[in-house]
């Protein structure tokens, strides 16, 4: 018998222990062991790539648009509507402030998506429109410098800082050379791509029969920009039974249904729902007429759809803003864009006054009322201009407006219009004072023709301008493929995907880890408190609403 067989006969009679074998590691322990190791690189890559780009808005092939940039440009936006009595830091502008970045952040990815194309097919810039545009702002900054500080203490520091005048235009023009060189290399990209452009009648006279513009009012349920699939189908999902029960009550009584009635209703129910939530749900407005290039583009699109009629009610239409049940109020042909409006030319005397302060407001309206009555009993109207007008921009012209339509100054026209050449009407007011005005001249409205030669190349101009924007938003697509472009932060991104898809079951995953914990239910939990109050939207009290913003303008 071999040692073999004595071991395994000597074991089975239990003279000797049995062998024990290694315990193996269970599979699927190195399973997710691997799959954790993964997570936590993939984790903690990502929250090193995030903080390395927070200050990143986009990379457009070689280039880096910083978010300072666009916070630049939006500041510049906040100074001049604060000039016409909007602050867009107030939050019932969020809306317009954030399509605003957008728009201001959609320019400079396209202008860096042009300027590198220029660059690639050696484009060569506009000299001449280069130079004349570096040395007017050369021209502006030095000007801008002598009237803050004095023209002695400016060419003092000018001076003692660069050597001469001379030598700090030099150092002002190589500074302004990439903001003046790189909108010009845009363009110049542009015009390559103009050239396969043509025009024809049919062109024309299919612009002169299109839409001009659409009067509409809409319902809108807001979809949060962070919003899941989920949230998003949910939303869907309410505005088709909003939709649905808009027809259902409009095929009851055609006559009597109100779009406007009903829906202010309905985003009343929404907003009282959410009323915890400090945000608004739903909304109603009324946009009145407005042109192409004004609407975000699906709203647009439906709005100038040919097949969509004066009194349809469409939807649901999605855009970045939610879903939208629009109804249609009214269509205007391009044809009515070149007629000529009736128009009047007036001299005024004009008289300010403080706002809010009444008795200067009176002053100006009494002062305003006596020239009328000492100009009607013969006083002469230019004289009484030199003598008594507060209103600089016609003092100097003998108190002469020039031609002005109803659309332009409807506060002089109306009152205008119903006046013969050279009778005299007042106190009208006006948004600074009060106004006597003597009629000078009138012209009649005309309806515009194509057979007019003047108006045809109008047409044809704005025909152009039309197929100018069609081809620099195909090529725009071309070059974004081409030059790649990336825009979000891959931590935000790796974390809207984990809270999308893992959000639930992480949440009840750390509910059950509480309880086992502490013992203590989630909601017997002290509720986190968050960084940055809530502020609900203010109402607008606005029964016209605030339209959509414009996109596509060049910021």
């Amino acid at each position: 018998m071999g040692r073999e067989s004595r071991i395994r006969k000597l074991r089975k009679e239990g003279i000797i222990a049995p062998v024990r074998e290694k315990k193996k590691n269970k599979r699927w322990l190195k399973i997710l062991i691997s799959v954790l190791l993964v997570f936590i690189i993939v984790f903690v890559a990502a929250r090193v790539w995030g903080y390395l780009e927070r200050d990143v808005a986009a990379h457009v092939g070689k280039e880096t648009i910083k978010k300072q940039e666009i916070q630049d440009q939006v500041d510049y936006y906040v100074q001049m509507y604060q000039q016409y009595g909007m602050d867009l830091n107030d939050p019932s502008y969020s809306e317009m402030r954030a399509n605003l970045e957008k728009n201001i952040k959609d320019s400079l990815i396209n202008q860096s998506l042009l300027v590198q194309y220029a660059g690639a097919q050696h484009l060569e810039i506009d000299q001449d429109a280069f130079n004349e545009n570096i040395e007017s702002q050369v021209d502006q900054i030095v000007e801008q410098g002598i009237q803050s500080q004095g023209e002695e203490i400016f060419t003092y520091y000018v001076e003692a800082q660069y050597g001469s005048m001379d030598e700090y235009k030099v150092y002002l023009r190589k500074q302004l050379t990439p903001f003046v060189e790189r909108p010009l290399l845009a363009q110049a990209a542009l015009d390559e791509q103009y050239k396969i452009i043509e025009i024809t009648d049919d062109d024309v006279n299919l612009h002169w029969n299109a839409v001009y513009q659409v009067d509409a009012e809409h319902f809108l349920l807001k979809v949060e920009e962070d919003a899941s699939e989920s949230d998003i189908a949910a939303v869907k999902g309410q505005i088709e039974d909003i939709y649905a029960e808009i027809m259902e009550e409009k095929e009851k009584g055609e006559d009597s249904f109100d779009f406007t009635e009903f829906t202010r209703g309905k985003a009343e129910e929404f907003n009282e729902a959410a009323a915890d939530t400090g945000k608004e749900a739903a909304r109603y407005e009324s946009l009145g007429y407005f042109s192409k290039g004004q609407m975000v583009k699906e709203f647009e699109e439906t709005c100038f759809d040919p097949d969509v009629n004066i009194g349809d009610i469409v939807g649901p239409v999605k855009t970045d803003f939610g879903f939208h049940i629009i109804h249609i109020l009214g269509k205007k042909p391009m044809s009515e864009k070149y007629d000529e409006p009736a128009m009047i030319n007036v001299r005024l005397v004009l008289f300010k006054y403080e706002q809010g302060d009444e008795k200067s407001e009176e002053n100006a309206k009494m002062s305003a009322n006596s020239i009328v009555v000492q100009t009607k009993k013969g006083m002469d109207f230019i004289e009484a201009v030199e003598r008594f007008s507060q209103d600089d921009a016609t003092k100097e012209n003998d108190g002469e407006t020039g031609f002005f339509a109803e659309t332009e100054r409807p506060e002089l026209f109306m009152p205008a219009a119903k006046l013969a050449v050279g009778d005299i009407a007042g106190p009208i007011k006006t948004f600074d004072g009060y106004a006597a005005i003597k009629v000078i001249d009138k012209k009649e409205a005309v309806k515009a023709s194509l057979d007019n030669e003047e108006v045809y190349e109008k047409v044809k101009d704005d025909v152009m301008s039309e197929k100018k924007l069609e081809v620099e938003e195909k090529f725009i697509e071309i070059l974004k493929k081409k030059y790649k472009v990336r825009t979000a932060n891959p931590w935000t991104s790796i974390t809207a995907f984990f809270d999308r898809h893992l959000g639930e079951e992480w949440r009840g995953f750390v509910g059950w880890w509480d309880r086992v914990t502490t013992g203590k239910t989630s909601e017997e939990t002290s509720p986190e408190i968050p960084s940055t109050p809530i502020i609900p939207l203010p109402d607008e009290g606005n029964e016209g609403g605030e339209p959509l913003l414009p996109i596509g303008e060049d910021n």
